[in-house]
């Protein structure tokens, strides 16, 4: 199991209360998903502010699938895109707003993406004439139309914020299928856009790059630059923590050792590993049960006995381990086994 990939907080929170005000999700939506609005950002005394907070990428994709159930607004994604919200930038926003023009902007988001989202990334391409841009997501997200529709039409919504000349662009292309209210493309892309093709593009003239940035201020880049620096350190870092925490349980499971004694060689109290595991989208308890599911997994099928694999993974029994191997995978140890054995 992964470490769960983390978004900027903001982006979830900007998206959660974009859909609640337009009507596209209700309260009994938001809660059946897990969502929150009052526990998304972090208000203790000790928490990051709030422009530098994680959440689970999941909690994001948990939105898009709202959106994208939603069959009386379905051109909700191009409204996104449309929507200007400064309250709620996060780092990289804020960075970009200091940058000199577009074409250095646009080299910073595409170095910092993970600072907003991991699993989106933006290639770009430049001739004499033409600059072409070309979005794609983690193929293991399922990302939306909708999520699609925003990201394409916030980069052109934004560019135009940032230097207060229209950025209309001169061809775009979707990789999916002709929605049903097309039409309304032409109003965020312009009238040369086509669906179905190999990828997802948009196409803007060169000179787009040099175009200034209305708010660039050198030195409050310079400060959010080292913030931005910082804040992709640290999602390193927390990933790094998740797996030397797997490693630690792995190794002391048999040895009946619990979080205290994981929290020891890390140099850790409790109250931080919490902590910053649930920045990570994660907790103790979940890794414990995705490292016990694993273990499990392979030890049954070496043929292990059961009882042996239930005193290796730190089970007070072997019918506590049954239970919990009959969740994990909708059969019992002795059922695996056969299967494995009937294999070629």
């Amino acid at each position: 199991m992964r470490p769960r990939t983390t978004v900027s907080a903001m982006a979830v929170l900007d998206l959660y209360d974009f859909l609640r005000d337009q009507g596209i999700a209700t309260d009994g939506q938001l809660l059946e998903a897990g969502l929150n609005r009052a526990v998304l950002i972090d208000g203790s005394s000790e928490a990051l502010p709030p422009q530098e907070q994680r959440l689970p990428e999941e909690q994001l994709l948990a939105l898009w699938r709202i959106a994208a159930s939603n069959t009386e607004v379905p051109q909700i994604g191009l409204l996104a895109g449309q929507t200007y919200n400064p309250s709620t930038r996060g780092v990289l926003a804020s960075l970009l707003c200091h940058c000199s023009n577009v074409g250095e902007a646009l080299q910073v988001f595409q170095h910092h993406i993970a600072l907003m989202n991991p699993s989106e990334r933006w290639e770009t391409s430049v001739s004499d004439d033409s600059l072409m841009l070309t979005i794609s997501f983690a193929p293991d997200k399922d990302y939306p139309r909708p999520a699609i529709e925003r990201s394409m039409g916030a980069l052109v919504t934004w560019m135009a914020e940032l230097t207060g000349i229209s950025a209309a662009p001169t061809a775009c292309t979707f990789a999916f299928p002709r929605p049903r209210y097309h039409w309304q493309y032409a109003a965020v892309f312009g009238k040369a856009v086509s669906f179905g093709g190999d990828v997802t593009c948009m196409r803007l003239p060169r000179v787009v790059l040099d175009r200034p940035i209305r708010t660039a201020n050198s030195y409050l880049k310079t400060i959010l630059q080292e913030r931005a620096h910082q804040a992709l350190q640290k999602i390193e870092s927390e990933s790094l923590l998740v797996n030397k925490v797997r490693q630690r349980i792995g190794a002391s499971l048999d040895r009946g050792l619990g979080i205290d004694e994981v929290c020891r060689s890390l140099h850790l109290s409790r109250p931080t590993l919490y902590r910053r595991l649930k920045r990570e989208g994660t907790s103790y308890r979940e890794l414990l049960a995705a490292v016990r599911k694993e273990l499990a997994y392979r030890q049954i099928r070496q043929g292990q006995p059961v009882a042996c694999v239930s005193d290796n993974l730190g089970f007070k029994d072997v019918s506590t381990f049954h239970r919990a191997f009959r969740r994990w995978f909708k059969q019992s140890p002795g059922a695996l086994r056969a299967q494995t054995r009937a294999m070629p």
